[in-house]
């Protein structure tokens, strides 16, 4: 049995041996010309030692050798795992000093994992035990590869690694599996050790050998704890997934887009989350704390679904299955930020069936509706017991999944909500939401008359309300994220809007479509003393134009947008007054249309709208 004491001992040992590690492998990579130069998809300023790996393989070895010693666990597993981890090493290596061919590299990745898959843990999900074994091969080079492929920017990989090692190594030791671990911490020691170095301006990379070694241990790692708790066979066959959720996410959206795109999939380029985020203006610190952040939340949803009972963590899949999917759409999304999936042309096949299923057909959609309409019902009937279902109740509930969730989606199609745009979802939409949610309440209530559906009168009010609720909050998801986005961001410019109005609502929903990733909304300027302090499409009015200075002492900014038109010309004058002595950008947002067949027509002949 290991002590409290071994098992604090574990990450400090791993960290410390990795930690002293790390400048020897910056010097042996120096030396022997190991390093990355600086390039468009590799945002440092310098060439960068990329040896960081090996120093983290020592640490982990290091430091789970130690403790079993000091322990006397029989670790009858570290001999191969260390083995596969070292062989994966060298493979990383090779293609850091050789730059190998993505075909090339997959092979000596897959001779590697193919003797892995057949001697080390396997998944079990599948009743015969070579799919099992297929399907073991299939999850290590994808987990192995993900990892990977996240190994981006400074602190990213890393953080990810750290967070999803302690998550399975909380999983295992929640149910007394001390060797998995054991691994778990030490290897997010020894991340740790190497975090230190590589914590933005990083001065190690961890380089292929050491992503894809850490890839191969968490796989492994995620395939042990699937077997822990008392989860039913989604909730273990979720595990892995939940585990690496990032890493998967990044690449599941990498190469779905590239193929929508008609670019390789192999090739380098500047379209993965981390990517994706800074576009948004984010630093690539904000970056990588917001994919670790989201590494936390999965981490956590795998913790839960270890520790509640089989039939309960099956209700729990469909909220986690909509938040994730959620937020890989809405990163597949900004793909098309510059040009719309229906103007792309001269696309391969495989393109135009993925953007006509995805986007035109509204397939993904469909699919993700599916997990809505069940996560509505499952909670509905959750909230109506208090929490508390028997498995004969879920047993029902599972029966009469299937007809609810045909149900609710065909009240969709009915009610028009497939003939939005999730981009542009507007308040407009909310009629068709209450629509559908009501059509479908209607029609399950009727429907359990002949079908298995089982549903109390109580369970069915709640059912509408949260498939009401759920519609709203999937369609403006986007919304939500571009607004955290925001909060996130560097912002380059500070901005307020004159006029709380119906032309400065305009205007604010203006600027969340088209604002750049360098500016920030700060809030309104406004003459009526009713609306100061007031919150305005959640921006707060700060007060009046005769108190410009006040308020820019109290909130800086650097931009003035003008959206009202009433404004007076002593008052447009002291606004240019103010903006000449403060050195701020004086702009005016135009919302009118005008007569193209006429001459010429100035912005100022604008007609308002």
């Amino acid at each position: 049995m290991t002590t409290g004491f071994e098992i604090a001992l574990t990450p400090l040992s791993a960290f410390i041996v990795a930690a002293a590690m790390m400048p020897v492998a910056k010097a042996a990579g120096v030396r022997f010309g190991i390093i990355a130069q600086p390039s468009s998809d590799r945002p440092h300023a310098k060439p960068t030692a990329l040896l960081g790996g090996l120093a983290v393989m020592a640490g982990l070895i290091a430091a789970i050798g130690f403790v079993g010693i000091l322990s006397g666990l029989p670790y009858h597993s570290l001999p191969w795992l260390a083995g596969f981890a070292v062989a994966m090493c060298l493979v990383g290596l090779l293609d850091d000093i050789v730059d190998l061919r993505p075909r090339h590299k997959l092979i000596l990745e897959l001779a590697a994992i193919c003797i892995l898959g057949g001697w080390g843990p396997q998944l079990d999900l599948l009743p015969y035990h070579s799919l099992n074994i297929a399907l073991t091969i299939f999850w290590l080079i994808t987990a192995t590869n993900a990892f990977n492929l996240i190994d981006g920017i400074d602190g990213l990989a890393a953080g990810v690694g750290i967070v999803a090692a302690l998550s399975i190594a909380t999983v295992a030791g929640l149910h007394q599996h001390e060797g998995t671990m054991v691994v778990g911490l030490a290897l997010a020691g020894a991340l740790a050790g190497f975090m230190v170095f590589n914590f933005p301006p990083a001065s190690i990379f961890m380089g292929d050998e050491g992503a894809l070694a850490v890839g191969l241990v968490l796989g492994v790692l995620s395939i042990q704890a699937s077997r822990y708790g008392e989860g039913s066979l989604p909730a273990r066959m979720a595990m892995p997934l939940l585990a690496l959720m990032v890493p998967l996410l990044d690449t599941v959206t990498v190469t779905v887009t590239r193929l929508a795109t008609g670019n390789p999939i192999s090739k380098r380029g500047l379209d993965h989350s981390h990517h994706r985020l800074t576009r948004l203006g984010l630093s690539t610190r904000s970056a990588a704390a917001t994919l670790i952040g989201l590494q936390a939340i999965a981490g956590g949803c795998a913790i839960a679904l270890t520790v509640v009972p089989g039939y309960d963590a099956v209700l729990l899949l469909p909220f986690m299955v909509l938040f994730f999917a959620l937020v890989a759409l809405f990163l597949m999304d900004r793909s098309f930020d510059g040009e719309s999936p229906g103007q792309i042309e001269h696309l391969p096949a495989i393109a135009r069936i993925i953007l006509s299923f995805g986007y035109k057909r509204r397939f993904v959609e469909l699919i993700l509706d599916v997990a809505l309409v069940a996560a509505a019902y499952f909670g509905a009937m959750m909230l109506r017991f208090d929490f508390d279902l028997s498995i004969a109740q879920v047993d029902q509930m599972l029966i009469g999944l299937p007809w609810v969730v045909m149900i609710g989606c065909g009240a969709f199609l009915v009610a028009g909500v497939y003939r939005g745009i999730w981009r542009y979802t507007g308040l407009a939409e909310g009629v068709r939401f209450v629509l559908a949610a009501m059509i479908a309440g209607l029609t399950v209530k009727l429907a359990s008359a002949l079908l298995p559906i089982t549903i109390s009168g109580a369970a069915l009010v709640v059912f509408v309300i949260l498939l009401f609720n759920f519609l709203v909050a999937t369609r403006w998801s986007f919304h939500v994220f571009q607004r955290i986005g925001r909060f996130l961001a560097h912002s380059a410019r500070r901005l307020v809007i004159v006029g709380a109005d119906a032309r400065g609502a305009a205007a604010v929903q203006h600027l969340h479509s088209t604002i750049g990733a360098g500016a920030e909304l700060l809030g309104l300027l406004d003459d009526d003393s009713f609306k100061h302090g007031k919150l305005f499409h959640g921006y707060p009015v700060l007060g009046s134009l005769d108190n410009l200075g006040a308020i820019m002492a109290r909130t800086p900014f650097d931009e003035i947008v003008v959206a009202q038109e009433t404004l007076s010309a002593t008052q447009l004058a002291a606004l240019e007054s103010f903006t000449l002595s403060h050195r701020v950008t004086l702009r005016r947002f135009w919302l009118g249309v005008t007569d193209m067949s006429a001459p010429a027509i100035s912005d100022r002949q604008l007609t308002t709208a």
